[in-house]
């Protein structure tokens, strides 16, 4: 797991040394050989229900790897021919085609981070307000 300390130490370093990394170096710093999910911008599916939609974000996940200038490369998950999920597809991704980056370690998906702007106010009561939830916040079906 990745801390806030950890982060914030890599951008002083960052800075330190004359803001020479890219973002992929920079991420490669922070999540070598730790588990992430990458979001692109593309949805894998769209489930329509009459009035409503809802959307399915795309992601890579695996574990990074290395970086070279802006290109971030991962050791991705892929399900094989016996319908059983292992690493071993290197993919090499563009830092500029990169919308999202999650660490995988068990506090939540991006797809739950997704949240609608309604939502916002009652981040503000919760969070900034110190206010009970009103309500249970939605979940993401598995």
């Amino acid at each position: 797991m990745v801390t806030l300390e950890e982060v914030q130490k890599t951008v002083e370093d960052c800075n330190t040394e004359g803001r020479t990394k890219t973002l992929a170096e920079f991420l490669a710093t922070v999540f070598k050989d730790k588990f992430v999910e990458i979001y692109l911008g593309d949805s894998y599916e769209e489930v329509s229900l009459e009035q409503t939609s809802q959307s399915y974000p795309a992601v890579f996940c695996g574990k990074v790897v290395a970086a070279y200038k802006e290109c971030l490369i991962l050791d991705s998950a892929y399900v094989n021919e016996n319908k059983k999920l292992v690493l071993g597809n290197l993919v090499f991704l563009s830092e500029r085609a990169i919308r999202g980056l999650n660490a995988i370690d068990g506090k939540g998906t991006l797809e739950e981070m997704f949240l609608r702007s309604s939502e916002s106010l009652e981040l503000k009561r919760h969070f900034i307000d110190g206010l009970p939830l009103r309500a249970a916040p939605r979940t993401v079906k598995k």
